[in-house]
């Protein structure tokens, strides 16, 4: 199986304009970010549209909403494209690459604000919610000062914590989000983000005329190394629950919280994306794959997250921290990156041909 993974942002935005142009009827629209990539190069949320403009249907797939995950949506993205696309009818594609391209580049999974795009999606025109639990953590997860025994010593009492909380309740406090610390890691932000402002203008732009949009984010970093799980929101007598599991059989669904505290995540674009598309019927997932066990994922976060506010990144250290965290959410296995794409090919084909028999009258009867 080919590779169609890159090793930065720019090689990977070329490889898909690239394989769009080769492959034909992919319509382009190139959104310019403010800030500059690491490079010194303009940065770009991409989008492509293959199929009629006015498709009732539409199968989207989003990659880079934390920017140093990209490297898996894009190749995957890639290796759509370069598959060969026959749409029915009334079916249309929507790639957006780099929805977070300054963390794509730069290699932060935040933005250029330090937020979490996933965290982002919230109202700000309310009271912002407090995640308690993450104060009291907040020190060990944002030290100014880290040495490695200084950083082993908070990950041994992170650990030690997690042992004292359920999971619901420690997950909430690392991963939840938080409002708070504008320097700490999983910030959402005091108001929307450039990218989340962008994805909704993309969003109302392209899909507020479809009737059915399946979304499919992709993520790393999350469970098993090579394993790519489908992760959705739903309660059970939501029509999508079955449909989906038809489609693609063992999911992770998540019953959606009756309380804001149930909550373990605030914010996130699915979650947007329903809300933005009210009149259409939305089937939101997550294409998470695992990478490295879950404390070498966190160890990196921080350190990368020190280094951004207090450390040297042109420096040797600076430059072994952001490899680091590069690997932990793109691992250097052809192995993985195999795994990786073999999962894509068989998710988009099954997306494919379930939207394919899909209408809204189906979601009346389900």
């Amino acid at each position: 199986m080919p590779s169609f993974f890159s090793p930065d942002y720019r090689a990977a935005r070329n490889r898909l304009l690239s394989l769009t142009q080769q492959t034909g009827g992919w319509a382009h629209e190139a959104i310019r970010h403010p800030l500059n990539g690491a490079d010194g190069g303009d940065l770009f949320t991409d989008v492509f549209w293959k199929g009629p403009k006015d498709a009732s249907r539409v199968l989207v797939i989003s990659s880079g909403t934390h920017g140093a995950e990209g490297f898996c949506g894009s190749a995957v993205q890639s290796q759509f494209v370069a598959s060969g696309l026959t749409l029915p009818d009334d079916l249309a594609i929507m790639l957006v690459h780099a929805i977070n391209p300054f963390g794509f580049s730069h290699l932060r999974r935040v933005n250029e604000e330090n937020v979490d795009l996933n965290r982002n999606f919230i109202d700000f025109d309310t009271e912002l919610p407090v995640n308690e639990a993450y104060r009291d953590l907040n020190h060990l997860l944002n030290p100014v000062e880290m040495t490695p025994e200084k950083l082993d010593a908070s990950l041994a009492e992170i650990m030690r914590l997690q042992s004292t909380m359920d999971f619901l309740t420690f997950f909430k406090a690392v991963s939840g989000g938080q409002h708070e610390f504008p320097a700490g890691v999983q910030f959402g932000g005091l108001e929307p983000q450039w990218s989340r402002k962008t994805i909704e203008r993309i969003w109302d732009v392209y899909l507020s005329k479809a009737e059915i949009v399946v979304q499919i984010d992709v993520h790393t970093g999350l469970g098993p190394s090579g394993v790519g799980v489908l992760m959705m929101a739903a309660n059970p007598d939501e029509p999508h629950k079955a449909i989906t599991a038809d489609w693609f059989g063992t999911m992770m669904v998540s019953p959606r919280p009756a309380r804001q505290e149930d909550n373990a995540f605030g914010g996130y674009m699915n979650a947007g994306m329903e809300q933005c598309l009210a009149d259409t019927w939305v089937i939101p997932m997550t294409l998470e794959y695992g990478t490295e066990p879950p404390e070498v994922v966190l160890r990196a976060m921080i350190e990368d997250n020190w280094l951004c506010h207090h450390g040297e990144i042109d420096s040797e250290r600076g430059r072994a921290i952001k490899e680091r965290l590069m690997r932990v959410f793109y691992p250097d296995s052809k192995v993985w990156e195999s795994q990786v794409l073999a999962r894509a090919e068989e998710v988009f084909a099954q997306a494919l041909a379930g939207l394919a028999e899909l209408s809204v009258a189906s979601k009346e009867t389900t």
